[in-house]
């Protein structure tokens, strides 16, 4: 494009175009006090020009200042453009307005405005309103807290440790056990045999769908780690099909001793403490 070919841009009314942003921009003095916003940044903290206008300090706001605002302030004198991290800012707390809270979450740009030396001589703030977006971030953090809070309760339901008798225990297990799983079963067994001072404890594998070779290792260092604490183990509940397949994937259970179901168990159990049932001459037979 030739000289003769460019055409000028139209004389703009820069006053209008600051207004009519849909971007929240405000401007600072040297001291920091805000000399101008525009209708955006007015609209969002739900204030007006008289009120705050020479009045409102960005550096010595409490609410800003707890912050570190001050500093981020100097920054900017100095000539550094600073991009702030979403932060909350509550207008009504200004002090400035009699309206109910509008407290928000924003992202702030600050940059250096020159004078025709080159000098700073203000700091303009253009801020993204993300209230919703940290809203959402909390809400899905609350919801994995309690999601995490209900998985602990549903493990420590799903296994577990009753007290058959004194000194023995029992801990029945229902559903799929994963490796996260069975840390937690191995950890409440072991906390239980020492807050009860059993010797005796009957795993009960009846509820267990499947049984590989990780959780069959993991079974039998459970059982390793409750002889150090003077507790023998009896693993029951192996039907047919779980038999097979241990089996077949050559999994050694010598070293624990296994029994059909829980009623052997209680039995081995009751043996090892040289207890037996019997029935009272108050009780009728049925």
């Amino acid at each position: 494009m030739s000289t003769s070919d460019y055409i000028p841009l139209p004389t703009l009314d820069f006053e209008a175009l600051f207004n009519q942003s849909s971007l929240p921009i405000s401007v600072y003095d040297r001291e920091g006090t805000v000399v101008a916003f525009n209708d955006a940044h007015g609209a969002m903290w739900g204030i007006k020009r008289e009120g705050w206008i020479g009045r409102f300090n960005m550096v010595t706001d409490p609410q800003l200042a707890a912050q570190g605002t001050g500093a981020l302030f100097d920054q900017v004198m100095r000539g550094q453009v600073v991009v702030r991290p979403p932060h909350p800012f509550d207008s009504s707390d200004a002090g400035l307005l009699d309206i109910s809270s509008n407290r928000r979450w924003v992202e702030a740009t600050y940059y250096p405005l020159r004078g025709d030396g080159g000098e700073v001589t203000h700091l303009v703030a253009m801020l993204r309103d993300v209230t919703q977006e940290v809203a959402q971030v909390e809400a899905i953090a609350a919801a994995q807290a309690e999601i995490a809070s209900q998985r602990a309760v549903i493990e420590t339901l799903s296994s577990p440790v009753v007290q058959v008798w004194q000194g023995i225990l029992t801990m029945p297990l229902v559903g799929t056990i994963d490796s996260r799983r069975a840390s937690t079963i191995t950890e409440n067994l072991l906390r239980a045999i020492t807050d009860r001072r059993a010797d005796c404890v009957i795993l009960d594998i009846t509820g267990v769908p499947i049984v590989d070779t990780q959780i069959a290792q993991h079974l039998i260092s459970t059982a390793y780690a409750c002889r150090l604490l003077g507790c023998d183990v009896a693993l029951v509940g192996i039907g047919v099909e779980l038999a097979q397949t241990l089996v077949q994937l050559g999994v050694d259970l010598s070293a624990l001793v296994t029994l059909a179901d829980l009623q052997a168990g209680v039995a081995w159990a009751f043996a090892r403490r040289k207890l037996r049932v019997v029935q009272s001459a108050d009780v009728p037979a049925r």
